[in-house]
């Protein structure tokens, strides 16, 4: 039998799972009824858990010290007789009666990081217990309630005044000014009282190959939520960066800046699943709604549209009809569809190569043949087909991979018309499959008037406006996408990008440097932060920015700029050579620049021709290139703008 048995209620099982990592990381063997097996007799199997353990944690949280909570208490009064009860509190409580003359171990808002002092006297105890020693003095411990705040009631009576005074200002979405007027910090009134980011949920099946179940269902509760207007949700990108964190949920809440955080549990066993999930205040640390579903997985959709409006109803965000039927929209009511389409969605993610997304090609595939009208997994085969296009396909593959991308976009547009995610993939392969700028544009329009709260629509879009000459709406777009995805790279790449075409340099570094910051090997950021210092006058220090770029085309394309303009024309003319060693067709697009930068308006010219001929993507940025300046005058480059049909702004 094992030393600790976990006695809790079953709803607060996310929240409790830190702690039993934390004790088994540190040695100890736990027992808590996730390891009850398939059809065992489970009343008796907890008995005799119960009654073998050396210690009995008994968690004590909203839930468990209520009606509701007469297994948890049953268990604590079992483990009060054989002496071996150890009670610690997960919310703002007080033991049930009965239980009042134990010393509480607290541990509101603690998220698992073992360095805490407050887990540290935990362990002890535990370990005192099992040993069937004393328990030490706890070094940690907090002031308790009512008279046992003993010679420092004064004290005490001023810190919880300060707690009601924060308390209120947050809950009532006080401006930072009066907690500074009242010297509070308070840095968690930054975030907006609506918003709300989905953690990846725990795969508690004890198979990490059910990892891209239990991330597809996260994934999917984060579109649900970004469906209504009232909510602003955190994506994905950023929302992932805390699997498996220590941080407690103040500073989880902090970083993504948002003031609720969804965390949850999946554990899967063939066709049945159970999910817990549970709302937190990130700023106390306070759950604010928690729910335990035990479904087959053919009801698994009927669980993500009853998460998404709990959480809904628990914010006090009212869900118009519309807002309802747009949490299935885009779903499918096969299981096997949608195991499939969350295979191929994990594939296109991690983005290890030509195989993967082939393999993923053919998992969207299988979806689409359980359910035909499962728009999601069309969206997603478009999307796979467009990477291979793009990255992997030869010249002679490109036109029927393309036109494939193509059929696969429309159908899910046609199946699931107010779907953001069908109406961006359709424009974004107009882009790519036909560089239609024109038949792109009210696509666009349409996916960013039903998914203004995806970050992933926000930046598809922005980068679109930029491209199209509209930088104003373009970075408008953009700085939007960042605040619901803070933590993604990607988002402040593209920010990037957009603020050079906009002439702000210094702007633009500083998002380029955050880009680096979350992802240090970022291909191209090094050479868009060179191409700003060099558009800013700054020569030499554009110079060594480019020598810091990995990718060898990017690097080569900027240093035979650069050098070029410190007169080092030997040094520019190796640069070029190098780029073009395998033809000049393989670099066109890139060629075009550096001649447009050499004063080569012909050269420039013949170069960007030879870019449409061999459908190099670089094309579809020429609006917004400011490498491209010196050919804008030119009818020319006019008519090349024609072809995308794209005017040149004013």
């Amino acid at each position: 039998m094992s030393d600790v048995f976990i006695s809790y209620k079953t709803e607060d099982r996310g929240r409790v799972k830190p702690l039993v990592d934390a004790l088994v990381a540190e040695g100890l063997s736990v027992w808590w009824d996730v390891h009850i097996e398939g059809g065992a007799a489970w009343r008796a199997t907890i008995q005799a858990h119960l009654d073998a353990a050396a210690c009995v944690v008994v968690v004590w949280s909203a839930r468990s010290v209520g009606p509701a909570g007469h297994f948890v208490q049953d268990e604590a009064t079992r483990a009060h007789r054989r002496g071996v009860y150890l009670p610690v509190a997960i919310d703002l409580v007080e033991a049930p009666l009965g239980f009042g003359e134990h010393q509480m171990l607290r541990l509101e808002g603690w998220r698992g990081d073992r360095r805490d002092p407050r887990f540290a006297d935990v362990l002890a105890a535990v370990r005192a217990t099992v040993a069937g020693g004393p328990r030490p003095i706890p070094k940690a411990r907090a002031p308790g309630f009512g008279s046992r705040l003993g010679g420092h009631w004064r004290i005490a009576a001023i810190a919880v005044a300060a707690v009601v005074v924060v308390g209120a200002l947050v809950m009532t979405g006080a401006p930072a000014r009066l907690c500074s007027a009242a010297h509070i910090d308070c840095p968690g009134l930054t975030a907006p009282a609506n918003s709300i980011a989905v953690l990846p949920f725990a795969n508690l099946s004890g198979d990490p190959a059910q990892d891209y179940f239990s991330d597809g269902l996260s994934e999917e509760l984060i579109g649900a939520l970004s469906r209504l207007s009232a909510l602003q949700v955190v994506a994905r990108t950023s929302s992932f960066k805390f699997r498996g964190s220590k941080e407690d949920s103040a500073a989880i809440g902090v970083k993504l800046g948002v003031a609720y955080l969804i965390d949850g549990s999946v554990r899967r066993q063939g066709e049945l699943v159970r999910v817990g999930a549970e709302l937190v205040d990130s700023r106390t640390g306070f759950e604010r709604w928690s729910q335990t579903y035990d479904r087959d997985m053919k009801d698994i959709f009927a669980v993500q549209s009853g998460i998404a409006q709990a959480v809904a109803e628990a914010l006090k965000v009212r869900l118009l009809g519309g807002d309802v039927v747009a949490l299935s929209h885009g779903g499918t009511t096969s299981p096997e569809a949608y195991d499939s389409y969350l295979r191929g969605k994990r594939l296109v993610e991690a983005g290890a190569g030509e195989a993967s997304y082939r393999e993923a090609l053919a998992r969207f595939d299988a979806a689409i043949a359980a359910d035909p009208r499962y728009a999601a997994a069309h969206a997603g085969r478009a999307s796979a087909l467009i990477n291979l296009a793009n990255l992997f396909a030869t010249a002679d593959q490109w036109r029927n991979t393309y036109d494939a991308a193509l059929v696969a976009a429309r159908r899910a547009v046609q199946l699931a018309p107010d779907v953001a995610g069908s109406q961006a993939t359709l424009a974004t392969t107009l882009v790519y499959a036909r560089h239609d700028f024109r038949a792109a544009g009210p696509v666009f329009a349409r996916a960013l008037a039903v998914g203004q709260g995806q970050a992933s629509v926000l930046m598809e879009y922005g980068l679109f406006m930029c491209q199209t000459g509209d930088s104003g709406r373009g970075l408008a777009a953009l700085q939007r996408a960042k605040t619901l995805d803070p933590l993604n790279p990607e988002a402040y790449y593209i920010l990037g990008r957009a603020l050079i075409a906009a002439r702000r340099y210094g702007d633009a570094i500083a998002a380029l440097r955050r880009a680096l910051e979350l992802s240090p090997s970022s291909s191209g950021a090094h050479a868009r932060i060179a191409e700003a210092m060099m558009l800013g006058g700054r020569l030499a220090e554009a110079k060594s920015e480019y020598a810091l770029e990995p990718t060898e085309w990017e690097r080569l394309t900027g240093q035979a700029i650069v050098l070029n303009r410190l007169g080092d024309k030997a040094g520019a003319q190796a640069a070029f050579k190098a780029l073009i060693a395998d033809g000049e067709d393989s670099s066109a697009y890139q060629v075009a620049q550096i001649r447009a930068q050499w004063g080569d308006r012909n050269g420039a010219i013949a170069a960007l021709d030879r870019a449409f001929q061999t459908n190099d993507p670089g094309v579809l940025s020429l609006n917004m290139d400011r490498l491209m300046d010196p050919l804008r005058g030119d009818p020319r480059f006019a008519g090349r703008l024609g072809n995308l049909g794209l005017v040149a702004p004013t």
